[in-house]
C-alpha cells in the first residue's frame, strides 16, 4: 500500500460524503470518489485512472468470494419474490386471523415485535407485511398510527441490520473483505454485542411496549387519536412489495412462508459448521449464504413444482425477477467493494490514524466514528452509503492504533442505521409513513426522540469502552 498521498488520501472519502449528502444521490457519489482516487494513483494522468478504475471494479468484482456475495444478494430477492408470489405473506396474514390473536389489546404489541422479526430477510417486507396485518388492529384499540409507525420501522430496520443471514450481513462481509479482513465472519460476529444503537433501539421497543411510554410529539398524537384525521398518503399499490388484497394465484399458505426461511437458516449454518470443519464460526460465510441461497431456491422450486404451485417456467421466471428487484444492491456492493479499495491503497485509513495519534485521545475514537456515521446517514438517509464510506476508513485505523476492530465495526453499523431509522429521506422512512398512512415528517418528529435516547446512550457506552482499548 502506497501511504505516501498525505493529506490527498481524505480526498475520495470526502468526494463521496460531499456528493451523497449534496445531491442525495450515491451511485454517481461513489463512482466520482473512486474515479478521484484513480486519479491520486495514477498521478493526474486522467486516462489512466479512468482504465485503472474499471480495471479495479473487474479484478473485484471476478474474485470468487465478492461474486459470491454479490450473487447471494441477488439471489435473496428471488427468494423473497418467490415467497411474495406463492402467497406465503398472505398465508401468514390469514393464519394469525384463524387463531384470532388480535382479540385483545396486550397482545398486538408482542405480535407485531414478532412478526417484524420473523421477516427478518428484508426491511421492506418486513415494515410492509407487519404493517398491513395490524394497522387496521391499531385502529380499533385506538393505538395512534405514529405509535404503529415507530414499532414497525425501528423493530425491523435495527433487527434486520443485527440478524446478518440476509443481505446485509453479505454486504458487511464485502466491506471487511475489501480491507484484507482475514475473517470477516469473526469480526460481524464480534461486533454485534457492540452495536448499541441496534440492540438499544430494540430494548427500549420492549420497554416502551410494556409501559406505554410516550414522550415529545409521540405523546400529542396519543392523546389526539380520537380527533386525528390520518391523511392517505401516495397509494401503495405502485409498490413492487404489495401485498394482493385478492387471493390471486396459489392458495395462501404460511408453510410457503415459514419453510424457505427455515430452510436457509439450517443450509447457512450446516454449510459454516463444515467449512469450518466443525466450528462455525471459522467457516466460511460468503460461500454458506450463496450455496445455502442456491439450495434452499433449487428444494423450494421442486417443492412448489409437485404441490402444483408453479409450472417450471413460471418458477425460472420468477426468481430472475426477483434477482432484478435486488440488482441496485448488487451494484452498490460491487461499487463498495471498489470505493474501499481504492481508499486502501491511497492509505486513507493509515494517514488518518497518524493524524489522530497525536491529536484526539484513543478513548474518544469508537464515540466520534459513531456519531460521524450517524450525521452522514442522517444526512444522506442511507446505511449502506454510510458503511461504504465509514468502514474503509475505520478497519485501517483500527488495525494502526490497536483499537479493538469489532468495536469500531460495531459503532460503523450502528451509527449507519441511526439515520436509516430516522431521516425524512430514508428510504424505509417514507415507506413507514405510506403504510402507517401518516406523513413522512410526522413519523420522523414523533419517532426521533426515542432515537436521539438510544443513540446518547450509544456515545456514553463507546466512551466507557474506549477507555479500555
Amino acid at each position: 500500500m502506497d501511504t505516501s498521498f498525505g493529506i490527498l488520501s481524505l480526498l475520495p472519502p470526502l468526494v463521496v460524503i460531499g456528493l451523497a449528502i449534496w445531491k442525495k444521490q450515491l451511485f454517481p457519489a461513489i463512482l466520482l470518489g473512486i474515479l478521484t482516487g484513480e486519479i491520486i494513483i495514477a498521478r493526474v494522468n486522467v486516462i489512466n485512472a479512468v482504465i485503472t478504475s474499471l480495471d479495479d471494479s473487474l479484478r473485484i468484482f471476478g474474485d470468487k468470494v465478492n461474486l459470491q456475495i454479490i450473487l447471494f444478494s441477488l439471489l435473496a430477492g428471488g427468494l423473497l419474490r418467490l415467497i411474495r408470489e406463492s402467497n406465503g405473506f398472505i398465508g401468514f396474514i390469514e393464519w394469525f386471523e384463524k387463531k384470532k390473536f388480535f382479540r385483545q389489546k396486550k397482545t398486538v404489541y408482542p405480535l407485531t415485535y414478532l412478526l417484524n422479526i420473523s421477516l427478518f430477510i428484508d426491511s421492506w417486507s418486513s415494515i410492509l407485511i407487519t404493517g398491513s396485518m395490524v394497522r387496521s388492529i391499531y385502529t380499533k384499540f385506538k393505538i395512534s398510527r405514529e405509535r404503529l409507525a415507530y414499532f414497525l420501522h425501528t423493530i425491523a430496520i435495527n433487527f434486520v441490520a443485527l440478524a446478518i443471514l440476509n443481505s446485509w450481513g453479505a454486504y458487511y462481509m464485502s466491506l471487511l473483505r475489501a480491507q484484507n479482513v482475514e475473517n470477516p465472519l469473526r469480526i460481524i460476529l464480534n461486533s454485534l454485542p457492540f452495536n448499541f444503537y441496534c440492540i438499544g433501539s430494540l430494548v427500549l421497543i420492549v420497554v416502551v411496549m410494556l409501559t406505554d411510554l410516550t414522550i415529545g410529539p409521540m405523546r400529542k398524537a396519543e392523546r389526539m387519536i380520537d380527533a386525528v384525521v390520518h391523511l392517505e398518503s401516495e397509494p401503495i399499490e405502485d409498490t413492487d412489495f404489495q401485498l394482493r388484497s385478492q387471493r390471486e394465484g396459489p392458495i395462501p399458505s404460511a408453510m410457503n412462508l415459514f419453510l424457505p426461511l427455515v430452510v436457509l437458516i439450517a443450509l447457512v449454518f450446516l454449510g459454516l459448521y463444515i467449512s469450518g470443519e466443525g466450528s462455525i464460526v471459522r467457516g466460511s460465510g460468503s460461500a454458506s449464504l450463496f450455496n445455502g441461497a442456491c439450495i434452499t431456491i433449487v428444494l423450494m422450486s421442486i417443492f412448489y413444482f409437485i404441490r402444483g404451485i408453479f409450472r417450471f417456467e413460471e418458477i425460472l421466471e420468477i426468481v430472475f425477477k426477483g434477482m432484478a428487484d435486488l440488482l441496485p444492491i448488487g451494484v452498490l456492493i460491487a461499487l463498495a467493494m471498489t470505493i474501499g479499495d481504492v481508499c486502501k491503497q491511497v492509505g486513507t485509513g493509515i494517514y488518518l490514524a497518524d493524524l489522530v495519534k497525536h491529536g484526539i485521545p484513543l478513548f474518544l475514537l469508537p464515540a466520534l466514528v459513531f456519531a460521524l456515521s450517524c450525521v452522514i446517514s442522517f444526512a444522506t438517509g442511507t446505511s449502506y452509503g454510510t458503511f461504504a464510506i465509514m468502514v474503509p476508513i475505520v478497519m485501517p485505523m483500527s488495525s494502526a492504533m490497536g483499537i479493538n476492530p469489532a468495536l469500531m465495526f460495531g459503532a460503523c453499523i450502528g451509527g449507519g442505521v441511526f439515520g436509516d431509522n430516522c431521516s425524512p429521506i430514508s428510504d424505509t422512512s417514507i415507506l413507514t409513513g405510506m403504510i402507517s398512512e401518516i406523513k413522512v415528517i410526522e413519523h420522523v418528529r414523533t419517532q426521533i426522540p426515542y432515537a436521539l435516547i438510544t443513540a446518547s446512550a450509544s456515545i456514553l457506552l463507546y466512551l466507557v469502552f474506549g477507555l479500555f482499548q
